[in-house]
């Protein structure tokens, strides 16, 4: 179908369904709030069920990112509070304007990045394409 066909069909509908509701608050109000709830329960029993069964077929992957993310959080806390403190402002004599000269150990502590290990070596499975 074109757009310019199906363009006036959504606005169509959702102009019924907004008197529906409409008919439906003035005649029984009751039974639509009733109606609301029913349909709340469902929809969060639905993404209780989907995010479920996401987590399981996501796997150590999941748990693997979800590790990362805390240890980045820690991190990123650990930063704001020594921002607070601004060492940085303080006013430095002349003498140790000199930067000094940084070690790869230094370095390696300072990186917040965590691997997480993906699946480059296994096989796909060629059955679902």
């Amino acid at each position: 179908m074109s757009r310019r066909v199906v363009q006036p069909l959504i606005y169509m509908i959702i102009g019924l369904a907004a008197l529906g509701f409409i008919w439906k608050l003035f005649t029984d109000p009751m039974g639509l709030v009733t109606q609301l709830l029913i349909t709340a329960a469902i929809a969060a029993l639905v993404i209780f069920l989907v995010r479920k069964l996401m987590t399981k077929r996501m796997g150590k992957q999941s748990t693997s990112y979800q590790k990362a993310a805390k240890q980045s959080s820690k991190m990123q806390k650990k930063k704001s509070a020594s921002r607070r403190n601004a060492p940085h402002l303080r006013v430095i004599p002349s003498k140790r304007l000199m930067p000094k000269k940084r070690s790869l150990q230094d370095d390696k502590k300072q990186n917040p990045f965590t691997v997480i290990e993906g699946r480059k070596g296994k096989k796909k499975n060629r059955a679902l394409f």
